[in-house]
């Protein structure tokens, strides 16, 4: 019994390191959403990622929507065409236009699916698989919304609930009052979160305008790249009484728009 008691010990902590040591990339995009006809920019921060760190060159391996030629080469010998571009030390890029890079029409590209590796990713070399979402190209309504829709820390931006596309019974049912913005470095809130009473357009549509310098007390150095917003109001219970309700977070990213 203790022998397999530690052998069943043995293999959770064989587990639990492998996923230790290919956990923490921290991926961000420029621009923050884009779509199959955009340019964009993928920075991938492996400093976290415990076998992969201080390892370089980096590669990217990608397989959705497609294998793009001349392709990703061998697991042990990455194709020299997915060589990454050092940025600063464990941060590595890549820059493309997905239509241009996978060969395929944008309607076929909905996600980008990928990871990062060493050269010769043996020995668990390698980030986890890592997804990023296409915007499309037609307009497509969603619940929470900005105009524009590329939003940086220096521009008037209006944020959007449409209660009507919530997926949620509590958005869906309450009756908004206020929203609650906070800002971020990261994962890093920049000052404190800021309350704004929000204004009714109609037909189940909600909005509020601010600009983050003035809203946060920003300074013009500061460092930001996206908000988090969170709908508030009130709702009934099942006798009829008033309640609070809150939807869920909604998160927008800032562009360094020029």
């Amino acid at each position: 019994m203790k022998k397999l008691l530690f052998a069943i010990f043995g293999l959770f902590f064989c587990i639990v390191n492998a996923k230790s040591q290919t956990s923490g990339a921290v991926v961000t995009t420029v621009p923050s959403s884009f779509t199959a006809e955009d340019v964009v920019k993928i920075i991938v921060d492996v400093s976290a990622v415990g076998n992969l760190a201080g390892k370089e060159p980096l590669y990217m391996w990608t397989w959705n929507p497609g294998n793009p030629a001349p392709g990703n080469g061998d697991w042990t010998n990455s194709n020299e065409a997915r060589k990454m571009t050092k940025e600063a030390t464990n941060k590595w890029s890549i820059t493309f236009k997905p239509t241009d890079f996978y060969g395929k029409a944008p309607a076929e590209i909905t996600k980008i699916e990928f990871l990062v590796k060493a050269k010769d990713a043996t020995g668990d070399l390698k980030t986890n698989d890592i997804a990023l979402n296409v915007d499309p190209l037609i307009y497509t309504p969603t619940v929470f919304r900005t105009f524009p829709k590329f939003v940086g820390k220096n521009e008037i931006i209006t944020a959007y609930l449409d209660q009507n596309l919530a997926l949620d019974a509590t958005t869906q049912r309450m009756t908004p009052a206020t929203v609650e913005i906070s800002i971020f470095n990261g994962n890093t809130q920049v000052g404190t979160t800021q309350a704004g009473n929000l204004k009714n357009e109609g037909n189940k549509v909600w909005s509020y305008t601010f600009f983050p310098p003035g809203f946060f007390n920003l300074a013009p150095n500061a460092i930001v790249n996206k908000i988090q917003l969170k709908f508030k109001g009130t709702a009934r219970d099942i006798n009829g009484n008033t309640i609070p309700a809150e939807s869920p977070v909604f998160e927008k990213g800032l562009d360094d728009l020029k």
